[in-house]
């Protein structure tokens, strides 16, 4: 399988990847490929021996494999210390998240933005060569009962919330993520429709203050609830799977992106609900239209995985749903950095670059099977 080619395995994560670092010093790289997603005819480019893209030739540097080559793809959804067992989330430790975010710079993952970890043990970690960049959003910002036990061992009470979310962004974290709505949980799991976690005074205030101290909001919501925190300035809608045709026209005035997650969304399991099985054909009725009006009003529309697949799969569900397969590329590169502030295909700065023996944007699974792999100027496949 895709997912299975993309994995490999890491005993002890941290060693391995500083053995990497060792093994690439001094060494540069050459590639002759198309450059992705807007490129058509194949260009030069050059790594030194610092790790840096270069925009003259490098005597002696080794030739990569490839005919085409991409900036390193963006996961802008993600949870590199969740994992689901029994169909429960797990929180991750420190070495296992290492191992989680090698195994997606192996796939080709060279930016990720971590949209909640349990207790935000995600900005505890200490960066290692040849991982992606991380963008954390720290802990998940909930009120008790209204999200997963696992993963919030501290729930942010409204009257605390805005206080906790700059507490985020003090801990190191770029983003905060609030849980917008969520169904009550009974007994550890989700029961009944979702409702609203917190009032719109609450998220507007929390917003204000989290601007206000250079930080970003991500808002998970699956309800109808999608203008209002558009409203209230949030800057990216997470799911969004209850969208209409007035929020995209909201976030192109506002700026703010949409991650559809679509792996997670549209990946029931064999015995869901007849139920959860009309709401997803719905949705994907209404994605037909929305993503496509997304794009011609230059809303970013970002690809996630949230904790369910790949970002190759994410990619097809979104050329398949709308988009079309160069705009989904897009979205899992050079739409994400730009979003998200991040620098790429810059002389002078790191190289994190991917490479592929075929064109992706004409079967968005070939990223399933990248060449080569520098991340940060490390080779890491």
């Amino acid at each position: 399988m895709a997912e299975d080619h993309c994995a490999f395995r890491l005993a002890c994560v941290t060693g391995q990847l500083l053995r990497h670092g060792r093994d690439n010093a001094w060494m540069s790289w050459a590639v002759r490929a198309v450059q992705l997603p807007d490129g058509d005819r194949p260009a030069e480019l050059w790594v030194d021996a610092a790790g840096c893209l270069v925009t003259e030739p490098v005597p002696g540097a080794e030739r990569l494999p490839g005919r085409y080559v991409a900036p390193g793809l963006v996961d802008a959804h993600a949870h590199a210390a969740v994992q689901w067992e029994a169909e429960m989330p797990v929180a991750l430790d420190g070495s296992e998240t290492l191992s989680v975010l090698a195994a997606w710079a192996a796939c080709g993952v060279g930016l990720v933005r971590d949209t909640g970890s349990a207790g935000g043990s995600v900005l505890q970690l200490d960066p290692v060569p040849g991982i992606p960049r991380v963008q954390a959003a720290g802990r998940f910002l909930a009120p008790a009962g209204r999200y997963f036990p696992a993963l919030l061992p501290e729930a942010a009470p409204p009257e605390q919330l805005a206080e906790l979310a700059v507490g985020e962004l003090a801990r190191g974290g770029r983003w905060v993520k609030v849980i917008a709505d969520f169904p009550p949980v009974t007994d550890g799991m989700p029961s009944g429709p979702p409702e609203l976690t917190y009032s719109g005074q609450a998220i507007k205030a929390m917003v204000a203050a989290v601007h206000a101290a250079g930080g970003r909001v991500a808002a998970h919501v699956t309800t109808d609830a999608v203008t209002g925190l558009l409203r209230a300035g949030v800057d990216s809608i997470e799911h969004g799977t209850a969208i209409d045709e007035p929020a995209p026209r909201l976030m192109a005035r506002t700026g703010a992106a949409w991650t559809p997650t679509l792996c997670a969304v549209l990946g029931l399991p064999d015995n869901a609900p007849e139920s959860a099985r009309r709401r997803a054909a719905e949705y994907r009725q209404r994605l037909a239209e929305l993503l496509p009006l997304a794009e011609r009003l230059g809303v970013p529309v970002l690809a996630g995985t949230d904790a369910a697949g790949t970002i190759a799969r994410e990619v097809a569900l979104l050329a398949a749903h709308g988009l079309g397969p160069a705009a989904a590329l897009k979205a899992a590169t050079t739409t994400g950095y730009r979003f998200l502030d991040e620098p790429y295909g810059q002389a002078g700065q790191p190289a994190t670059l991917v490479t592929y023996h075929d064109d992706p944007r004409e079967d968005p699974a070939i990223l399933s099977s990248p060449a080569a792999v520098i991340i940060d100027g490390v080779r890491v496949r």
